[in-house]
């Protein structure tokens, strides 16, 4: 087996190929100066198993069509079987058009990755429906296990994990069981006109320490005010924890500003933040 670095997942790629004792391919990726790309897998490929490792954080249009240029290259050079894996899967909020002539660009991209591609593996696509798009076998990695086993090697005590919607509460409730604790999910309560409450649903923070978790931090704009609320309810600590730092502007020193004593995430996407590592998860699916 050969992995294939992205650039932008250049460290995840070596870890990988280190889990898997495989071989790091040498790839030459250069910017002309009207911003066009010059790719070139320098290791033999021919007839080997590859695995290409790019995320598409932004700038998401070069990255994904890097992402694209290798994967064709590859089938090109004669590889015997290609997998996709893409830690950071961009457009997955755009799974399907709200309004007539509304492109879906998860499914522009899924497709193209399938031109070339034998298999796709993303890591918690923000809509797993986008499965579906791909025309080759495809599988999506859940890497809350890896945040629960962070926040556990961190001896956190007397704490919950919440989530700051429902949407997430079953990433909450993964996180909670490796640390032995209860989650919840922060719920809007309309007491009349234009009085709004938002506050766990089931349980009482007053006195916990809380880890608030989500698949994405973006604009950090829904974690700032669910930190804010768990702060108004008496918890302790508030930690907090997502899967994709997307990260963007000033989100992370919001986060901090808001009350969070530490946050962090994993390394689909390379940030200043992210802590964790996914090579794990993505070898064991590749073995």
């Amino acid at each position: 087996m050969i992995v294939i670095p992205g650039t932008a997942s250049q460290v995840l790629a070596k870890e990988v190929a280190s889990e898997l004792d495989a071989e790091l391919a040498s790839v030459t990726c250069k910017v002309f100066p009207d911003g066009e790309l010059y790719l070139r897998i320098e290791s033999e490929v021919a007839n080997e198993e590859c695995v290409v490792v790019q995320s598409t954080p932004r700038p998401q249009n070069r990255n994904i069509f890097e992402l694209l240029a290798l994967l064709e290259t590859l089938r090109e050079e004669g590889a015997a079987r290609i997998t996709a894996v893409v830690p950071y899967f961009a457009y997955a909020r755009q799974d399907r058009s709200f309004t007539q002539g509304e492109a879906v660009t998860s499914r522009v991209l899924a497709k193209h990755i399938s031109l070339h591609a034998d298999r796709f593996i993303g890591i918690n696509l923000h809509k797993s429906a986008i499965l579906d798009y791909f025309t080759i076998e495809a599988n999506e990695i859940d890497a809350s296990p890896e945040l629960g086993e962070y926040f556990r090697s961190r001896g956190i005590e007397d704490c919950v994990v919440i989530s700051p919607d429902k949407g997430a509460l079953a990433m909450a409730e993964k996180v909670a069981s490796r640390l032995g604790c209860e989650h919840d999910y922060l719920e809007k309560t309309r007491l009349g006109p234009g009085e709004v409450v938002v506050k766990p649903k089931n349980l009482n923070v007053q006195g916990m320490n809380a880890i608030i978790v989500d698949d994405i931090i973006d604009s950090g704009g829904s974690m700032v005010e669910a930190i804010k609320m768990l702060k108004a309810q008496g918890a302790a600590n508030i930690y907090v924890g997502c899967v994709h730092a997307v990260a963007t502007g000033s989100a992370i020193s919001r986060l901090f500003a808001a009350g969070a004593r530490e946050v962090v995430g994993t390394n689909t996407i390379p940030s200043q933040i992210s802590f964790i590592s996914v090579s794990s998860r993505i070898a064991e699916a590749l073995r």
